[in-house]
């Protein structure tokens, strides 16, 4: 008979998240993974594979949560730029109250880590790269349904919304100043719609 697991995939990873999230790859000890997890080194491997293996997954967790989150707000929206400006507004301005680190995690994967780490900048960069192109893909459907200007690059937009994000998440870990924050966002909008 088959070893039936006795825990929730989906919640011990989101656990293992937010504890690498926080203190990052380097800095989480195995023994703080086995109690965020709350499970023995052995079922860990078992399900997870090494350290670095269950970093890989939760990177791809968080990055599969943050596309989930994205769609959520274009379904609620009638036009996906209004559902992309909720989404960013929601990624930013709550950042420091709900989540472990105001940092993008893959961000703080990129910063942290060295090639020494190789495999793991890949995974980081190859999902920076996924946002970017849905992004694009959202400008694009902005376009077509006349929220933003026909003539702008939508790989261009895609690219300037990724710096944005990094720096006003950095800035606002940096200061703490949400109001700033949330007014250059406000203005990076209107700029793209001019």
């Amino acid at each position: 008979m088959a070893n039936i697991s006795k825990f929730d995939r989906e919640e011990v990873l989101e656990k293992a998240k937010n504890l690498f999230w926080q203190k990052g790859f380097l800095a989480t000890s195995t023994r703080e993974i086995q109690t965020t997890m709350d499970m023995r080194p052995g079922s860990i491997y078992a399900a997870f594979g090494s350290k670095a293996d269950l970093y890989h997954q939760t990177l791809i967790h968080y990055a599969q949560t943050s596309a989930r989150n994205l769609n959520v707000q274009i379904e609620q929206n009638d036009h996906v730029w209004d559902g992309l400006k909720q989404y960013l507004r929601n990624l930013l301005l709550p950042c420091s109250a709900e989540v472990p680190s105001e940092l993008c995690m893959v961000m703080r994967t990129l910063a942290e880590l060295d090639e020494s780490h190789h495999e793991t900048l890949i995974i980081a960069r190859d999902l920076l790269t996924q946002v970017e192109h849905r992004f694009a893909s959202v400008i694009e459907q902005a376009q077509n349904q006349g929220d933003l200007p026909a003539q702008l690059d939508k790989y261009q937009v895609a690219k300037k919304l990724q710096v944005n994000i990094i720096g006003l998440r950095s800035y606002l870990k940096a200061t703490g100043d949400t109001a700033t924050v949330n007014q250059q966002l406000e203005e990076f909008f209107i700029q793209l719609q001019s």
